[in-house]
C-alpha cells in the first residue's frame, strides 16, 4: 500500500530578501515623515508652554511690582534687561545664567530661511540669556518689534526669545524657537499678533511664527 505523502512547503530565500527589501523600501520612506510629524507636535506643544510660563510670570511678577508699564524703559542697556531677568528669577525656576555677551546658555540660531540669527550669545542686542528646568533656553534682548510682526508694541519694549529644546537641534525661529515682546500696555505677546504672522513661511525669517503656531496649533510652513 502507498502511504500519503505531505509535501512541504516555505519561502524561498529569493522571496525572504525581496520581502525584507520591500519592507525596508517602505521604512525609508515612511519613518523620516512620522519623526518630523513627531517633532513638529513636540515643537507645538512647547510653543504653547512657554507662552503659558512667561506670561503667568509675568502676571505674578505685577503683582509684585505693578504693572509692566511702571517698570520703565525695559530694553534700554545692560542695566535695565538685568532689571527685568530679576524680576522673572524670582518666578521661573532658573537653573543657570550667562551674563550678556557670554556662550553657554544659548546655541547659534538659523532663521526659517536658513540664514544665522544673532550669535551664540543670543538674539538682538543687550541680550541676556538663561536656561529653566524644563531644559528651554530664553534670551532677553531689545527688539525692533515690528520685525516680528508686533508692530503696535511702544518703544521700550522687550523681546523675549526662547528655544524650547535647549541644545537639541534644529535650533531654527519659526521650528523650536520662538519670540514673545514683552508690551508695557497688553503684556506678553507672541510674534505675529499684529501683521497674522504674515512672514511665517519658508523664504523669510520666520520671526512672527509664534502666533500662528499658538492660534493654528500646528505647524505647516
Amino acid at each position: 500500500m502507498l502511504k500519503n505523502k505531505k509535501t512541504m512547503t516555505a519561502f524561498t530565500l529569493a522571496e525572504v530578501l525581496v520581502t525584507l527589501m520591500i519592507i525596508g523600501v517602505i521604512a525609508a520612506m515612511t519613518v523620516p515623515t512620522l519623526k518630523r510629524n513627531a517633532d513638529m507636535e513636540e515643537y507645538v506643544v512647547g510653543c504653547k508652554k512657554a507662552y503659558s510660563t512667561i506670561s503667568n510670570a509675568t502676571k505674578m511678577i505685577e503683582m509684585d511690582h505693578g504693572d509692566v508699564k511702571r517698570w520703565g524703559n525695559i530694553d534700554s542697556g545692560d542695566e535695565a534687561i538685568q532689571k527685568v531677568y530679576n524680576y522673572y528669577s524670582e518666578h521661573l525656576n532658573i537653573i543657570k545664567s550667562c551674563p550678556p555677551n557670554t556662550a553657554g546658555c544659548w546655541q547659534q540660531a538659523t532663521s526659517l530661511n536658513g540664514n544665522k540669527a544673532g550669535t551664540a550669545y543670543g538674539i538682538g542686542t543687550n541680550t541676556i540669556t538663561f536656561t529653566t528646568a524644563d531644559g528651554m533656553h530664553w534670551c532677553f534682548d531689545g527688539i525692533g518689534t515690528g520685525e516680528v510682526g508686533v508692530a503696535n508694541a511702544p518703544s521700550g519694549s522687550l523681546g523675549m526669545w526662547v528655544d524650547i529644546n535647549g541644545d537639541k537641534k534644529p535650533n531654527q525661529v519659526g521650528s523650536d524657537i520662538f519670540v514673545f515682546v514683552l508690551d508695557p500696555n497688553r503684556g506678553v505677546v507672541p510674534g505675529g499678533t499684529d501683521n497674522n504672522s504674515a512672514n511665517c513661511e519658508s523664504g523669510y525669517k520666520g520671526w512672527d511664527c509664534a502666533a500662528k503656531v499658538i492660534k493654528e496649533g500646528k505647524i505647516t510652513y
